[in-house]
């Protein structure tokens, strides 16, 4: 295993200043964004510390958001001069079970460090997010998606056992199996129920870092065609294919319209030097871009962001499964060039190619109205999810996993023209694609933006068949908080 690499995705900004604080995802859209600084934070190390927290906040009348790496930018983390309940310092790994194959972590834990934790005991998490900040608690409070979901779910479905605090400061551990209905409730809540403290999770006998998987790459020029060829693989991606991902953009360059598309499908590849060798050469050159990025004069570094996102179409014929999972994270640069913006729709893959091309139209016709976006991207990944799954047929968990609705991942990622994406157009923006949501029987992923409407944003929410099901403590109504 080769030492892992130190990069990130935002050069311009860090998570972990007493200034970052005051903002979540969002300033890479807003870059000039006004800060919201708490009043109050807490850095709690144990699970009997956040419980002091939580009861001393509860016993003064006292609300609370819980943040960790604050990657949301749906309003989750942020409150105004209010009280935060911040868990990056509960960073442990507190046991790891080979036998039974699984690993114990405190919710602040980075997820890259875990994984590199059982890289070294030739282990991996089945799911891992392609930033490098990601902690457990965070990702299992939203869901978590990567290039492996159509093989593994998402990053929820492996978690075995959790252990959280409630509103009211009262400890509960619960299993997956014997507390269905609360442990699914709070998994994908997004905070509404307490704060996860700690997480056991599925782990896999995995070489990511030396295996090397051969990239079956199809690039086309046509949307249409993009959408039809790629639906195959979202809906039946074969059980050959170990990772997979792909990008439809549409990129204004020199007064015309460049539209390409790219979808990887990875499989096993004999493990040659050849092969070792075009990794090698062709990550290190990507990469390279990715270190410099954010730290060249603002034209070059445009320039640089141009050029890792070729190189995301043009992706590598071979490539270790590492490289695969951190690809755009280690490639681009959010705080680079335009300011970009991520919308994502959990997609029922019977409705890929309706909700894609519905999507793709609401882009142009905004940025020909409003000319509120530059570039525009959707990045797509298949999803077998009994999670997502059961909440859309709502079917409750059973001992044995029922029949999988397959799902996509839809993002758009788009450049944003400051001046033209105003307040009213971001509003009325974000309405027409959860209009679409629901149009389409789909879900959101409720870390990106979402209307504010309670009942709106309850028919795009897949964690409200769950909550549904368990029952909510008075208290939630009262001390409502929320995660990254």
């Amino acid at each position: 295993m080769s030492a892992p690499y130190e990069a990130t995705s935002h050069e311009g900004f860090s998570h972990d200043s007493i200034d970052s604080l005051a903002y979540d995802w969002e300033r890479v859209a807003a870059p000039d964004i006004a800060p919201k600084r708490p009043f109050q934070v807490y850095f709690p190390e144990t699970t009997s510390e956040v419980v002091e927290a939580i009861t001393s906040l509860a016993s003064r009348g006292k609300s609370f958001k819980i943040r960790s790496k604050g990657h949301s930018s749906n309003d989750l983390v942020l409150e105004h001069r209010g009280n935060v309940i911040c868990m990056q310092q509960m960073t442990a790994i507190k046991g790891f079970d080979a036998e039974g194959g699984t690993v114990t972590v405190q919710s602040g834990a980075v997820l890259s460090d875990v994984d590199d934790f059982l890289a070294k005991r030739g282990w991996g998490l089945p799911i891992i997010g392609d930033h490098n900040h990601i902690t457990a608690g965070g990702f299992a409070a939203v869901g978590g998606i990567s290039p492996a979901s159509h093989r593994h779910g998402m990053f929820l479905d492996n978690v075995i056992a959790l252990e959280y605090v409630t509103l009211e400061g009262v400890v509960r551990r619960l299993n997956a199996k014997a507390d269905r209905d609360e442990f699914h409730a709070v998994l994908g809540s997004t905070g509404q129920l307490g704060i996860i403290t700690e997480l056991t999770l599925r782990t896999i006998r995995v070489d990511k870092y030396g295996t090397i998987l051969k990239n079956d790459r199809l690039i086309v020029h046509d949307v249409d065609e993009y959408v039809q060829r790629t639906a195959e693989f979202i809906r039946a991606p074969g059980d050959e294919v170990l990772m997979e991902r792909g990008v439809w953009m549409n990129l204004p360059l020199a007064g015309r319209e460049v539209n390409i598309g790219q979808f990887s499908a990875y499989r096993d590849a004999p493990q040659t030097p050849g092969a070792k060798l075009v990794d090698r050469v062709a990550y290190g050159y990507l990469h390279g871009l990715g270190n410099i990025a954010g730290r060249l004069p603002t034209g070059i570094d445009e320039a640089v962001k141009y050029m890792g996102m070729l190189g995301i179409i043009f992706s590598p014929r071979f490539a270790t499964m590492k490289n695969v999972e951190r690809f755009t994270d280690k490639v681009l640069d959010s705080s680079v060039g335009d300011p970009t913006r991520m919308f994502i729709i959990l997609a029922p893959a019977k409705s890929y190619e309706a909700i894609f091309h519905e999507l793709y139209t609401i882009c142009q016709r905004y940025r020909s109205e409003t000319g509120c976006f530059s570039f525009i991207s959707i990045y797509v990944k298949a999803i077998r999810s009994q999670y997502l799954s059961q909440s859309y047929l709502g079917q409750p968990h059973r001992d044995q996993p029922g029949p999988i609705e397959p799902f996509c991942e839809l993002m758009l990622y788009a450049g944003i023209k400051p001046k033209a994406m105003t307040r009213e157009v971001l509003d009325r923006f974000v309405s027409d694609i959860d209009d679409l949501t629901i149009a389409q029987g789909a879900f959101r992923y409720m870390h990106s933006r979402t209307v504010k409407d309670t009942e709106r944003r309850r028919r795009i929410d897949p964690n409200t068949y769950y909550a549904d099901r368990f029952s909510l403590p008075h208290s939630a109504s009262v001390l409502r908080s929320s995660a990254e």
